[in-house]
């Protein structure tokens, strides 16, 4: 009679898994409302964050609301909000693991940093086997079992994607790496991080993207405040401006090399401004200013800045 009992226990205990998981991840995005998002939120005490940007976007999307969880061993989750500014519905979700402070310049052996990176890959394995048994296997790159790799160029890498139906996706991906490189102007920085999208993928109208008068101010806000910090040579505070694209690879020795090569004491204007569209099919828009001053047709010098969908500098 004991067997049986322990059974019971175990299909208990699994069962109990897999609600504890579904109180912190909503993957249907099509039937889950934000106010329902925000509610899951609210019951698990997590802290809701300010924007320390602001989005800019041409699909419609209102800012995102940001939350961050408290977590054990790995970093905080942050997880952000996407949403459609005109009726609330759901765009895209991201939940972010990133430990992007931890330095393991010369502790890659630090029984603690060990701690953390196999936390870390636990995190994405139980993160992983749960949606995969909701929605089957994924399409899978990488591998993440021989931590030593963690330590060469290129470190520990894995992606995984599942595809519930013909609207919606869900991708995950985890970069596991203590390889610290300097060479010249170009740094290799160690990075411990997990992402988990969820996409709501439905086609919707194409609406040509413009740059209204209302976002054009925006942006030049945006450009001239990262100018500004730069001016101060505030480093820290100009990265914030930064895409993700470019914050991966610049280093303080290339910013300060722009700065250098502004005059902060002459003024700018802005001589055209408009939407481009990237070789990936993203859209951003570009900025170019010249100085004031100079008089040359065409200028001499020109200040380009772009921006992303969101309010990120390239």
């Amino acid at each position: 009679m004991k067997k049986p009992f322990r059974n019971i226990l175990t299909l208990g205990f699994l069962l109990i898994g897999i609600v504890v998981f579904g109180q912190e991840f909503e993957f249907d995005i099509h039937n889950t409302s934000l106010s329902k998002y925000l509610k899951m939120e609210q019951d698990l005490d997590s802290e809701q964050i300010p924007n320390i940007r602001n989005h800019v976007s041409f699909d419609g999307n209102a800012q995102p609301i940001k939350f961050k969880r408290k977590q054990k061993v790995i970093s905080d989750l942050v997880a952000y909000y996407y949403f459609k500014k005109k009726d609330s519905t759901m765009s895209h979700i991201l939940y972010e693991w990133d430990e992007s402070l931890l330095t393991l310049k010369s502790n890659t052996n630090d029984k603690k940093s060990k701690k953390y990176q196999k936390a870390l890959i636990k995190k994405y394995n139980d993160l992983e086997k749960t949606i995969t048994e909701i929605y089957g296997k994924s399409k899978s790159e990488g591998d993440l079992s021989n931590l030593k790799q963690a330590n060469e160029k290129g470190g520990l890498k894995k992606k995984d994607k599942w595809f519930p139906n013909d609207s919606t996706e869900i991708e995950m991906y985890t970069s596991v790496s203590n390889y610290y490189e300097k060479r010249g102007i170009v740094t290799t920085a160690p990075t411990h991080r997990i992402r988990l999208y969820i996409r709501n993928k439905k086609k919707e109208k194409k609406i040509e993207p413009k740059l209204s008068e209302e976002k054009l101010d925006t942006l030049k806000l945006i450009s001239q405040e990262f100018i500004q910090t730069l001016g101060n040579k505030n480093l820290v505070k100009s990265k914030e401006y930064l895409s993700e694209l470019i914050l991966k690879t610049v280093t303080d020795e290339q910013l300060n090399i722009l700065i250098d090569n502004l005059d902060f004491n002459r003024e700018t204007e802005l001589i055209y401004s408009g939407i481009q569209a990237g070789l990936d099919g993203s859209i951003f828009t570009m900025l170019q200013y010249k100085y004031k001053d100079d008089l040359s047709n065409p200028p001499n010098e020109l200040i380009k800045i772009g921006t992303f969908r969101k309010q990120s500098i390239f």
